[in-house]
C-alpha cells in the first residue's frame, strides 16, 4: 500500500489504551477529586489517594466519603464528577506525530469509541483531538462488538478501504473484520483490558499487530 491508496481510505482508531492509556485517565480522575473535596471540606486525603493511585484500595470512592465524612449517597455524586472532569491526558508525541501524518494523507481520520458521550468527548478535548469525527456508543446505543457504527461511518465517509485500530480483542475487531475493513492491535505495556489471546476465534483476531506507531505508518503507506 501506497500514500496515493491512503487518499481513498478512512482510517479508524479506538480510543482508551489506544491512543492514550487509559490508567492515566485513571490517575487524573482520582488525584482530581482528591483535591476538590480537600478545597471543599479542608481535609487531607494525601494517604488515601496515594492508596488508590496505587491500586491498592478497591472502593477508593468509599474510602474518599468515609476519610472526609461524607454521607454513603455522596459517592454517586463523586462518581459523576470523575466522569465529567476535564482530565490530565495526552499523547505520545510518536502518537500526535503519526496522526498528522494520517490526517494529512488519508481521506478520513476518525474515533470509534466505547463510553459515555460527555466522558469520551472531555477525554478527545483534553488530548487536542476534538476536531476528529467521534462515533461514541452511548449516542447510538450500540457497544462494539456491534457492527452499527461501523456501518455508519462506511455511509457518512464513502472509501475504497476502511482501517480500524484498536487494544482489545475480546470486542474491538470482530465487526470490522466482518465487514471486510483492515484491523490493526495495538500492543499495549499495560492496558485497563486483558490482551490474551486464548480461546478468542480468529474472527476475532486482528489482521495484524503492532508494537509502535511508526510500525502503522510502515504498514499503511
Amino acid at each position: 500500500m501506497t500514500f496515493s491508496d491512503l487518499s481513498q481510505t478512512v482510517v479508524v482508531f479506538d480510543l482508551d489504551d489506544t491512543l492514550y492509556s487509559e490508567a492515566d485517565y485513571v490517575r487524573s480522575g482520582i488525584q482530581f477529586l482528591g483535591r476538590h473535596i480537600e478545597s471543599l471540606l479542608g481535609v487531607d486525603l494525601g494517604p488515601q489517594v496515594s492508596a488508590a493511585l496505587a491500586g491498592s484500595e478497591k472502593d477508593w470512592l468509599a474510602r474518599l466519603c468515609a476519610s472526609a465524612a461524607l454521607p454513603s449517597a455522596a459517592k454517586e455524586s463523586l462518581l459523576w464528577m470523575y466522569r465529567l472532569h476535564s482530565p490530565t491526558i495526552r499523547l505520545t508525541p510518536e502518537c500526535s506525530r503519526m496522526l498528522d501524518e494520517l490526517e494529512a494523507r488519508a481521506k478520513c481520520v476518525a474515533v470509534l469509541t466505547d463510553g459515555r458521550a460527555l466522558t469520551q468527548r472531555l477525554k478527545l478535548q483534553s488530548l487536542g483531538l476534538a476536531r476528529l469525527p467521534a462515533y461514541v456508543s452511548e449516542d447510538y446505543q450500540s457497544e462494539k462488538p456491534d457492527a452499527l457504527r461501523f456501518r455508519v461511518i462506511e455511509k457518512d465517509h464513502p472509501a475504497d478501504r476502511y482501517v480500524y485500530i484498536g487494544d482489545n480483542p475480546r470486542k474491538d475487531f470482530i465487526a470490522c473484520n466482518a465487514l471486510g475493513w483492515t484491523s490493526i492491535g495495538v500492543r499495549a505495556p499495560s492496558t485497563i483490558h486483558s490482551q490474551d489471546l486464548t480461546g478468542l476465534p480468529p474472527s476475532a483476531l486482528p489482521n495484524h499487530w503492532i508494537n509502535e506507531w511508526q510500525e502503522l505508518l510502515d504498514l499503511l503507506c
